[in-house]
């Protein structure tokens, strides 16, 4: 079945044309800038948290090394641990004392942020 125009023309009949307006058109771009801005911010953080936390654990793994190879200065702090149990049988109780001195290791002496506190057995 063949449609007829019944008198109209080409103008009248395509008047209304497909597809976006304007404004549609400039909240959709507004949205994904913001959107977008969003996750940007979010992956710049990251990137700098990562950063941050990789310098530490490098810094660790360094202040570490240095401690093991009995680097650090010592501070005159002493930590001593109690051992005490209760024995009922005929020997009685028996108590145990363990000293270890406190010792510091930095990579920067101006910067507290890079050093460690770690205890040596006397």
């Amino acid at each position: 079945m063949k449609r007829q125009n019944r008198g109209r023309t080409y103008m009248e009949i395509h008047s209304r044309q497909e597809g976006f307006t304007m404004i549609e058109v400039i909240t959709a771009t507004a949205l994904l800038a913001v959107t977008v801005s969003g996750f940007l911010m979010m992956s710049g953080a990251n990137a700098g948290l990562l950063a941050k936390e990789h310098r530490m654990g490098r810094m660790n793994y360094e202040l570490s090394s240095m401690s093991g190879a009995g680097a650090g200065e010592a501070t005159g702090n002493t930590l001593v641990v109690e051992f005490y149990m209760e024995n009922e049988s005929a020997f009685g109780d028996y108590a145990a004392e363990e000293s270890f001195d406190e010792f510091r290791v930095s990579a920067a002496p101006e910067d507290l942020d890079s050093s460690m506190t770690f205890y040596r057995h006397r």
